[in-house]
């Protein structure tokens, strides 16, 4: 059973996440590297290039039309009366999508739905099914924000506006309870420029705040810490969000696991995490001695924020769930 769901949360080392769901999943963020193994894809033959995806190609929470980015190409499932696809409702899998360390950041748009997909020409994780025309429920991220470095104007600039390739982020949720999935990344173009980059097929991680107990007492503004996560947990983030004049903090630890994180045994670990603004050189005179300490919501961390002309807010879940199907 997956864990409850981390509803809100501040931290001092990483930029707010707004936390938002609906077919458009809509917000703001700096992004951090996906954790995973990942395995070179191949781009399809140009005729497999189709329809890009957009907020027109979910109807009442599934896939209405064929959508193709790169070698993935989704289409409509089969026609049925259940609310259900693999054990989950649109909600549930929304959140999943929205966890999924690979989308962590600020997208331009993003859509959600169930599907059938195919994977063609790719060669998938060790362990992962072929992918054809196989029910799973598909989050597609695209347009990624981030703050580039000044740099100065070149002469191929011209002709690199013209060559601009997008890259579009799929996440392919397929394991009934939403404990299989993969993540798979189109050839395109870095968002600060540069030589493409992909495709790229992983396993996909979702991100967990876990529980931690004090292990030592402030050093130069470090708090040890022991928490408790799967064994095949990766470190993720540390959060410490408080006031130092009152000495009061809230402090999380996020760790990334694969989906089917179940199966794993429960280990502890250690870990440090900065009370003070840097972590290299703290201003001692600011460094509480007997901080009071209150510990973050845990469970599954929403990381995905995306907004732009397909979305700019919240919006209510789908409401045409008569029309999805169950495979």
């Amino acid at each position: 059973m997956k864990t409850p769901e981390v509803t809100h949360h501040v931290e001092t080392h990483r930029l707010l996440r707004a936390l938002v769901p609906g077919v458009m999943l809509c917000a703001s963020t700096a992004g951090l590297a996906a954790c995973g193994s990942s395995t070179t894809a191949h781009d399809p033959p140009s005729a497999l290039k189709a329809s890009a995806p957009s907020a027109s190609a979910i109807v009442g929470g599934r896939y209405d039309r064929i959508v193709t980015v790169g070698a993935l190409q989704i289409s409509a499932p089969r026609a049925g009366s259940t609310t259900k696809h693999l054990g989950l409702i649109w909600s549930q899998a929304a959140k999943l999508f929205e966890a999924t360390s690979a989308v962590q950041g600020s997208y331009a748009q993003a859509i959600f739905g169930y599907g059938r997909v195919t994977l063609r020409d790719a060669t998938v994780p060790p362990g992962s099914p072929p992918l054809d025309h196989r029910g799973a429920w598909v989050g597609i991220a695209w347009g990624a924000t981030t703050s580039c470095p000044a740099t100065t104007p070149s002469k191929d600039t011209a002709s690199t506006k013209t060559s601009y390739r997008p890259i579009y982020t799929a996440v392919m949720i397929y394991g009934q309870g939403g404990d299989r999935a993969v993540v798979y990344t189109t050839r395109g173009t870095p968002s600060c420029g540069g030589p493409p980059t992909g495709p790229k097929i992983a396993t996909a991680r979702e991100v967990l705040s876990v529980a931690w107990q004090q292990q030592s007492a402030p050093n130069d503004g470090s708090l040890g810490v022991t928490y408790q996560a799967p064994s095949c947990a990766k470190l993720f983030s540390t959060i410490a969000n408080g006031n130092l004049k009152a000495d009061i903090f809230k402090v999380g630890i996020e760790v990334t696991v694969p989906f089917d994180y179940a199966k794993c045994q429960t280990v502890a670990s250690t870990t440090g995490v900065f009370l003070t603004p840097s972590s290299t050189t703290p201003d001692t005179s600011t460094v509480p001695l007997h901080p009071i300490l209150a510990h973050a919501p845990t469970g599954v961390v929403k990381v995905l924020e995306a907004g732009g002309p397909l979305g700019s807010g919240p919006l209510a879940s789908p409401t045409s769930q008569s029309s999805l199907s169950i495979d």
